[in-house]
């Protein structure tokens, strides 16, 4: 071996030895001297992970928060393992925290988590991204998917208008018809916690959802004249929360909605939402939930407003093997000047999840049936007994942890409906397969 390399291994092994002794006295509290400690390593080697790393544990120590947020990001940078990364990671979030930086600390906590050499460190760091999450004033919701689709304009299966079981003089264009392609969508919701006591919560939200379609090129030449953003979808809408805890385990929570929707790339109604729904908890693991809704929507295009009155109920159930089940009713009513908008919907819904993963993936699933009955069709020309839907469908959802990435995981979702209408414009059935990303916690 030639002295030179010789030497420079051996200084190697000594800032490593030193490393260590600084990290020793650290954990045994001698503040100081794991200091001194790591400032001679430092001095020596700048980029030296393990001591920037001590620095920054110190700095935290003695309150210099800014200063060990500094030292922790380099730490971070220079780290030459997962171990020296996944420590920085969590130093970083710290000394964000205590800056009152928490949108900067939920990054460098997701950073840790993709880092994580243990079961037990992972517990711990998504312990304390939940603590941060309860106890910063901004929270920021994010999802995506996408899917292919054999119908992504909702359009008929058939040409010729049937209603009844009989056959009209009306044909749909191929626009209208369903059209193969791809469809995306996503969703960013922001809350802003404005004033918080012992028993009240106010909260100020905005949320911004959107939907992407792209045709195939099977749909393309069926129907030249249709586009993509014909069939394209978003909403903005802004939220204004209150909630009461007006005993143990009993929460009162009133909302106000404020949004407007666009299809097609044009207006399509603005929109006005009040809300009002009492949770409750009842014992370790029951919970029920009851609300009522109404909400106002003015089209774009005039004519009469719609108005859109909910009423749901609900239960979820934490079982002893972990897993969990919930129930879900619904009664909805719209009202309208124009009879052709009226209706009654009845729906029910069934969600189950599992507590454990099963072959590394976390699976849930659900079954959903609604009805829905328009007094009124097409201003009464083809009958007089209206439009009656039935619609079932099936979905499961498996989310694969192995592929996670700063806290988010890919999500594979697979869909079966069908739907069932006296107008065979509205019946049909469905078989989709999507992607999604979304929280892993």
């Amino acid at each position: 071996m030639f002295p030179a390399a010789a030497e420079a291994r051996s200084g190697a092994g000594e800032r490593a030895a030193l490393a260590a002794e600084a990290e020793a006295a650290l954990a045994a509290g001698e503040i100081e001297l794991a200091r001194l400690l790591a400032l001679a390593v430092v001095e020596d080697e700048p980029r030296n992970s393990r001591a920037l790393a001590v620095l920054a544990a110190v700095g935290l120590s003695q309150q210099e928060a800014e200063a060990a947020r500094v030292v922790a990001k380099r730490a971070f940078r220079f780290g030459k393992t997962e171990l020296e990364r996944f420590t920085a990671a969590r130093l970083a979030a710290k000394a964000s925290a205590d800056l009152d930086q928490f949108t900067a600390s939920k990054y460098w906590l997701r950073r840790a988590l993709h880092l994580v050499p243990s079961e037990e460190a992972r517990s711990a760091t998504l312990r304390d991204y939940q603590t941060l999450r309860q106890g910063s004033r901004v929270v920021v919701d994010l999802g995506f998917s996408i899917k292919p689709s054999s119908n992504v304009n909702s359009g008929a299966e058939d040409a010729l208008l049937t209603v009844d079981g009989v056959p009209t003089w009306f044909y749909f264009d191929r626009s209208s018809m369903a059209l193969s392609g791809g469809e995306a969508t996503a969703k960013v919701a922001l809350r802003y916690r404005l004033k918080e006591s012992a028993t009240a919560l106010t909260t100020l939200g905005f949320s911004i959802s959107a939907r992407g379609v792209v045709l195939s090129d099977e749909a393309r030449a069926a129907a030249p004249a249709a586009r993509g953003l014909d069939f394209a979808h978003m909403a903005v809408d802004g939220l204004l929360t209150q909630q009461w805890r007006l005993d143990e385990g009993q929460v009162l929570s009133a909302g106000l909605t404020a949004g407007s929707i666009w299809f097609g790339g044009e207006p399509y109604a603005d929109r006005l939402r009040a809300e009002l729904a009492l949770s409750s908890q009842h014992g370790p693991a029951l919970q029920s939930r009851i609300g009522f809704s109404v909400e106002q929507q003015w089209r774009a295009s005039g004519g009469a407003a719609d108005r859109a009155l909910a009423l749901d109920l609900g239960l979820q159930k934490a079982l002893a093997s972990g897993d969990a089940v919930a129930l879900r009713l619904e009664l909805g009513r719209t009202l309208s000047e124009d009879p052709n908008q009226q209706s009654r919907m009845l729906g029910a819904s069934l969600r189950y999840r599992r507590g454990e993963p099963v072959a590394g993936m976390r699976l849930s699933g659900g079954l959903d049936l609604k009805t829905r009955d328009y007094p009124v069709f097409f201003n009464a020309i083809f009958n007089d007994s209206g439009r009656q839907d039935r619609s079932v469908s099936v979905s499961a959802d498996l989310a694969l942890p192995k592929w996670e990435v700063f806290g988010f995981e890919p999500v594979l979702s697979l869909q079966a409906s069908r739907t069932k209408s006296n107008v065979s414009r509205y019946s049909g059935d469905g078989v989709g397969i999507g992607f999604g990303i979304q929280s892993s916690f």
